[in-house]
C-alpha cells in the first residue's frame, strides 16, 4: 500500500483502509503501508497493516541517495501487489514506487490531473497493470475512497465516517475540566483566517461559557500559538508544536468544540467524535468538506462555514489579487459572526454545559 498524502487525506482513508483485510486475509497475505512520514506515528498503532514504513517527502524529493535507497528496498523485498489508492496521483512520489516496485500487479486510481501533468499522466498510466476507474462527477473524498474500495471488488462498500481505533490514541492530561479548541494554522496563507479573527471569537466563547481556550498547532506554527494567546485578554494555553498526532487526538476528543481552518484538526475530530467548525475556502470545495456520506450514521459531522463565490473549485488558483501574507476572498469574507452562530448551534445540539 503506497500512500504519501497529508494527515488529513490519511485520516479520511481510515475507513477504507479497515476494509483491505477482506481482499488479502491475515495468514495468507501480509500488508505493507509506505506512509508519510507525517502521520506515520499514527499508521504504526493500527492494526490494519503487518508492517509500516516511513517516507520522507522532502527528502525522496531532493537527497538522491536517500531515493535510491527506498526505491531499492521496495525494489528488493519482491511484492506481488502494490496498490496505490490515492485519487490525486503524484508522479515523483505514488507513480514512481509503482514503477519500481516489480509486482505483477500494480492498481490504481485512474484519478485526475489536481497533482499531475497531462503528460505525466499519460507516461504513468502505463506503470499500472490495473486502473480502477473513476467518475468525473466531482465526488468528497470519503465518496472517492469507497469507489475505488468497490472498484477493487468490495461491492457493498459505502462511504462513512472513518474512526481512529483507540490504539492510535494515548494519554495527556492537560489539566483543564471544560475547554475549546482553536486551531488558527493551516497549510497555506491562502486558506488562513485572520488571526484576528480568532482573538474576536476566542472573547466570545470566554464570555459565553467561561471555558479555557487551547491552542492547536503542528510544528511550524508555534509564533502564530504565540501571538494569538498574547493578543486578548481571556485564558488560553498555547498548545502549538508541543503534542504528538497520539496526544492531539486526546485533546480533541476532550474538547466542547473544535474551531479551526481547513486542516487535518477537523478530520481527526470526525474520526473522535468531537464537535468541529471548519471555516472553509472554496479551493477544493466539496472534495474534503463538507463531508457526504453513503451510509446513515449518529456519529458528529464537522460544520463548513463557507462564503459562497462562483469561483469556488479554483484549486486554490485564485483569480483575484491577493496581497503577500494574506488569505483569498473566500476565506477573508467569512465573518465572526457567520462562525459564532455556527458554533453556538453545534453545541446545543450536542447540548455542552453552559450554552
Amino acid at each position: 500500500m503506497v500512500r504519501f498524502d497529508a494527515i488529513g487525506d490519511f485520516i479520511l482513508w481510515l475507513d477504507a483502509a479497515k476494509r483491505f483485510r477482506e481482499l488479502f486475509p491475515e495468514g495468507e497475505n501480509r500488508i505493507t503501508l509506505l506512509g508519510n512520514q507525517a502521520w506515520i506515528s499514527l499508521a504504526e498503532k493500527i492494526p490494519y497493516f503487518d508492517e509500516v514504513w516511513l517516507l520522507d517527502r522532502q527528502k525522496f524529493l531532493r537527497n538522491i541517495p536517500y531515493r535510491l535507497k527506498m526505491m531499492k528496498k521496495v525494489r528488493q523485498t519482491g511484492f506481488d501487489t502494490v496498490i496505490q489508492p490515492a485519487f490525486s496521483r503524484e508522479f515523483l512520489f505514488g507513480d514512481a514506487i509503482v514503477r519500481i516496485s516489480g509486482a505483477k500487479e500494480k492498481i490504481g486510481s485512474q484519478g485526475n490531473y489536481s497533482n499531475i501533468n497531462p503528460w505525466q499522466k499519460r507516461i504513468s498510466d502505463r506503470w499500472y497493470t490495473r486502473l480502477i476507474p473513476a467518475t468525473k462527477e466531482p465526488l468528497m473524498e470519503l465518496e472517492r475512497n469507497a469507489e475505488f474500495m468497490r472498484g477493487l471488488g468490495l461491492a457493498d462498500f459505502k462511504a462513512g465516517i472513518p474512526d481512529l481505533p483507540s490504539s492510535c490514541v494515548m494519554s495527556v492530561d492537560i489539566n483543564i475540566k471544560n475547554y475549546y479548541i482553536l486551531f488558527p494554522g493551516v497549510s497555506a496563507e491562502i486558506k488562513q483566517w485572520p488571526l484576528s479573527h480568532f482573538k474576536e471569537l476566542a472573547v466570545r466563547i470566554y464570555r459565553s461559557t467561561g471555558w479555557v481556550g487551547v491552542v492547536c498547532g503542528g510544528p511550524g506554527e508555534e509564533l502564530l500559538g504565540k501571538r494569538l494567546v498574547q493578543s486578548v485578554d481571556v485564558p488560553l494555553q498555547n498548545w502549538v508544536g508541543r503534542t504528538s498526532l497520539q496526544e492531539l487526538a486526546v485533546i480533541i476528543r476532550g474538547a466542547h468544540v473544535v474551531i479551526g481552518n481547513d486542516t487535518s484538526a477537523i478530520h481527526i475530530s470526525a474520526a473522535v467524535s468531537a464537535p468541529s467548525v471548519c471555516i472553509l475556502g472554496g479551493g477544493h470545495f466539496g472534495r474534503f468538506m463538507p463531508y457526504r456520506l453513503e451510509m446513515e450514521t449518529k456519529k458528529i459531522l464537522p460544520v463548513a462555514v463557507i462564503h459562497k463565490m462562483d469561483c469556488f473549485g479554483c484549486n486554490w488558483h485564485c483569480i483575484y489579487p491577493i496581497q503577500k501574507g494574506s488569505a483569498a476572498p473566500c476565506i477573508t469574507e467569512i465573518s465572526v459572526n457567520t462562525v459564532w452562530d455556527e458554533t453556538i448551534k453545534m453545541l446545543k445540539r450536542e447540548r455542552s454545559p453552559m450554552i
